[in-house]
């Protein structure tokens, strides 16, 4: 097998392996992957849109729009009309602050857990951000 491709299946598997972890970790917090990543944006970015949010994400605003309708109802996000009123502005509520830091607290301890035998660890993360940047670059052109 080709040394690229290779390199490109295992990436995929590591891939779904640790989401299927971070599953376990966000499915006692009523979260998807997906969701928390949603959530985790709107966190960081605050105040922020819908749009923002979608293309921070690279997904489309229907994906979005579903997403932050579950966040809203789990009372972690709350909206509000921004300056044209098609607009709404996204921001934690409250009990979301809570509950993002709580869960970036067990997330994280997970990613340590997972990676804690992992060898030369900032070699290996300096290698693959060098690999997105070449293929985001070739994106952009």
């Amino acid at each position: 097998m080709e040394q690229s491709q290779r390199f490109f299946d295992l990436l995929l598997d590591i891939r779904r392996l640790y989401v299927e972890e971070m599953n376990k970790v966000l499915l006692r917090h009523h979260l998807s992957s997906a969701q928390w990543l949603v959530f985790k944006e709107i966190a960081k970015q605050q105040p922020t849109t819908l749009v923002e949010v979608a293309r921070s994400r690279r997904i489309e605003k229907p994906t979005a729009t579903k997403v932050i309708h579950h966040l809203i109802e789990l009372n972690l996000i709350e909206t509000s009309e921004g300056t044209d009123k098609r607009e709404k502005i996204l921001t934690l509520t409250p009990a979301g602050s809570n509950h993002y830091a709580t869960m970036l607290r067990e997330v994280i301890q997970k990613q340590q857990e997972i990676l804690a035998e992992v060898a030369h660890l900032e070699i290996v993360t300096d290698e693959l951000a060098i690999i997105y940047q070449q293929l985001q670059k070739r994106k952009d052109e």
